[in-house]
């Protein structure tokens, strides 16, 4: 095991075959990595489609499109960049004849159609509304939209794990607890269970193929037959697999058995990440690939953090490592300081609109004061609120600095301006028979018309679209008294009367078009254009753009699937119901990329997976919970589903506690290595749902403040904020 702390690794690291590379994040690992495609490609000529470039998620692999499909690519086919579910479709795709006959689907002859998670949200919903109808899932609290995303997830990592789906149900009863709901929780997972196995009946009768199938597939059938595994097998040669240890058990028995047969490889891995575990990742799972590689290297410096920043992060490592883990990799040149790196307020804040204020001031300074791109600074939330959201941009909007938001695992009739869209769309479509309320009206219209406020936007509404209305019909602004429009004055009035002639005029054509299509004319012809909505609104573009994909990829696989009698009015229809319930959002690679020039706002695990470095980042609301807690999920596991949790072993509060304790730990290191410079910490005595809050991140940086009396006293956490003291109490 050989350590290196400077650029000589250049050559060494090309000149090796089976190499396992290791280290921080900001250590080079994928720059290293790209240079190697590069030799390859350059000094021992090979063809592109040569070599395999394999990422956990698409979005990790933006490193690698940008520099390997660039106008100084070299010449031929291209390197192949995908992930696992990438390869494992494309596979199940090509050796269809093969696994169609012996898979158990009802008619081998008939081409298949693949589900992403909207279309899988969508054929399970009736399964799931059956068994509601039934009672089954009377005895716990769950929302009808989370018991179809919780059995999904059930059956991705059933798949994923290589459970049968018997077998992860009944891992599943071992994380249930002992008490008086036990009985109803057990009842709702023996539902979920019939759920998940009429799910799997009815993708083998229709030839649909969901990611947990395409997965079993790939597993049970693609890798045990001779001539497809061979085929697969002899496809590449040369293998890069970055972020291994955010993937699957799945992806690792896949590389394992390959590695034999290919003539190089690279495994990179981030030293103390494995933030996916909740999506089904196996960071213990890359140990058995650094064993099958005949050289080890492992880089220690980081060209990110700044000194104190990597101390510091050794300090809270060492703070929440449990007897017996080992200890977390160490930083190159860790320097011996007791400086506090992060920047706590010198004033307390009792309640969380202050503390948004205090955030949307220091962004001002450091943009406007210290010159720093928006793109640089980064807020992250446990959670990302709409009310969180609205008062930070609206208090950065005072200072004309643009905010960016990402929320992926938001359902998408939760974003305003899909909800927006969807308004007009049922306006637009009367014989859908969906009457929009009011109120939706009323944020359509503020958010379609740029400057309409939503007081004039429900005066507008009252008048024009009545509630007493039974039918979905619009009013015309010319039709108002005198008094009425001098308030909601012509300019806005002429606008309105511009958007709803367009509806009109659409409504009034011979073929309704797909929903998609209407989405993307509505948006191009009306919406994007000056004195609209969403003409300079960043975001709003972006959730228009998704919706429009997402639609069309309905479209798509239900036209594809063969089902009788869907017109595009019906396929439109049925697929705003299906929004309108509340169903996730499929992965939408566009909405990952970074904007340059506005601050980001999103969640913490989601700019962890961004996998991307900037100089400031804000904490907000470390009093709460949610840094260390999971969701309430009674129909799920991310542990108890894992090929690591002992087969009949319960789950308990202790087993509970210790791995909140490694998800916080991972959590805080890998934000600290994202940082350039440093982090300011927002505290507030209240949440902003107004209860009091010391959860373990607040008591953490308080132990380690005590720690480092030698720190300067400004950076002392005043008293007003309920910190405890040296004995732990409050």
């Amino acid at each position: 095991r050989f350590t290196f702390m400077n650029d000589s690794i250049v050559p060494v690291i090309q000149s090796l075959n089976k190499l396992y590379l290791s280290g921080p994040f900001g250590s080079g690992k994928t720059t290293l990595a790209i240079e190697r495609i590069r030799w390859l490609l350059r000094r021992e000529r090979l063809r592109g489609d040569d070599i395999l470039v394999l990422t956990a998620q698409r979005t990790l692999a933006e490193p690698y499109q940008t520099a390997l499909r660039g106008g100084d690519a070299p010449s031929g086919p291209p390197v192949r960049i995908t992930t696992f579910a990438g390869l494992a479709r494309k596979a199940t795709e090509l050796y269809w004849p093969l696994l169609a006959s012996v898979a158990g689907f009802t008619d081998p002859k008939r081409e298949p159609t693949f589900l992403n998670l909207e279309t899988s949200q969508y054929h399970m919903a009736r399964l799931v509304d059956e068994s509601l109808s039934r009672a089954e899932f009377d005895g716990i609290r769950i929302e009808r939209n989370r018991i179809i995303s919780q059995v999904l997830d059930n059956l991705n990592k059933a798949a994923l794990q290589g459970f049968t789906i018997a077998e992860a149900y009944q891992r599943l009863e071992l994380a249930v607890p002992s008490g008086e709901q036990r009985s109803a929780r057990l009842n709702a997972l023996r539902a979920a269970q019939q759920i998940s196995e009429a799910f799997g009946a009815l993708c083998l009768q229709e030839a649909l193929i969901d990611f947990s199938l395409q997965v079993d597939l790939f597993n049970r059938h693609v890798l045990t037959n001779e001539w497809s595994r061979t085929h697969l097998f002899r496809s590449h040669r040369h293998l890069i697999f970055d972020n291994a240890e955010e993937d699957t058990v799945s992806t690792h028995r896949l590389i394992e058995q390959w590695l034999p047969k290919l003539e190089s490889a690279l495994i990179v891995r981030d030293d103390d990440a494995g933030f996916r575990l909740f999506l089904g990742a196996d960071p213990e799972g890359v140990d058995r690939l650094a064993a099958a590689c005949s050289e080890r290297l492992q880089l220690t410096n980081s060209r990110v953090m700044a000194p104190e920043l990597a101390a510091f992060s050794g300090r809270i490592a060492q703070a929440l490592r449990r007897p017996g883990q080992r200890r977390a990799a160490p930083e190159a040149d860790e320097p011996a300081t007791n400086q506090f790196p992060l920047l706590i307020p010198g004033d307390g804040f009792r309640f969380y609109p202050q503390m948004i204020r205090w955030a949307a001031d220091e962004v001002r300074r450091l943009v406007h004061e210290e010159e720093m791109p928006p793109g640089e600074i980064v807020i992250l939330a446990p959670f990302v609120s709409d009310a969180l959201r609205f008062s930070l941009q609206t208090a950065l909007a005072e200072h004309n600095i643009a905010l960016a938001t990402h929320r992926p695992s938001r359902a998408l009739e939760s974003e305003p301006a899909a909800r927006a869209l969807l308004t007009l769309a049922c306006l637009a479509h009367p014989a859908w028979g969906i009457r929009p309320a009011p109120a939706d009206v009323t944020l359509a219209l503020t958010l379609s018309i740029s400057t309409l406020d939503p007081v004039r936007a429900h005066l507008l509404t009252r008048i024009t679209y009545p509630e007493r209305r039974g039918t979905i019909e619009l009013g015309r602004f010319g039709e108002l008294v005198p008094e009425m429009q001098q308030r909601i004055t012509f300019l806005l009035g002429e606008a309105y009367d511009h958007l709803r002639n367009w509806l009109y005029a659409y409504r009034a054509t011979p073929e309704i078009a797909p929903l998609d299509q209407f989405f993307a004319r509505l948006f191009g012809e009306v919406l994007s254009q000056p004195g609209y909505g969403f003409h300079e609104d960043r975001d709003a573009a972006r959730v228009a753009s998704q919706l429009v994909e997402s639609a069309r990829n309905f479209r798509w696989a239900l036209d594809n699937s063969g089902s009788a009698g869907h017109t595009a009015l019906e396929l439109g229809r049925d697929y705003v119901h299906l929004v309108l319930s509340g169903a996730l959002g499929a992965l939408y690679v566009p909405g990952w990329r970074v904007a340059e020039d506005a601050v980001f706002l999103a969640p913490a695990y989601t700019f962890l997976m961004r996998n991307r470095p900037v100089r400031v980042q804000f904490w907000l609301d470390i009093g709460a919970g949610g840094w260390w807690e999971r969701l309430y999920q009674p129909l799920t596991h991310p542990y108890v589903l894992s090929q690591r949790w002992p087969e009949n072993e319960p789950w308990t509060d202790f087993a509970e506690y210790t791995s909140r304790q490694e998800t916080l730990q991972r959590l805080l290191v890998g934000l600290i290595r994202r940082t350039r410079q440093r982090i300011y910490l927002g505290i507030s005595d209240y949440s902003e749902s107004g209860f009091e809050q010391r959860g373990p991140l607040l008591a953490l940086i308080n132990r380690l403040l005590v720690e480092g009396r030698e720190a300067a006293a400004t950076n002392s956490l005043p008293r007003s904020t309920g910190a405890p003291d040296q004995s732990g109490h409050h």
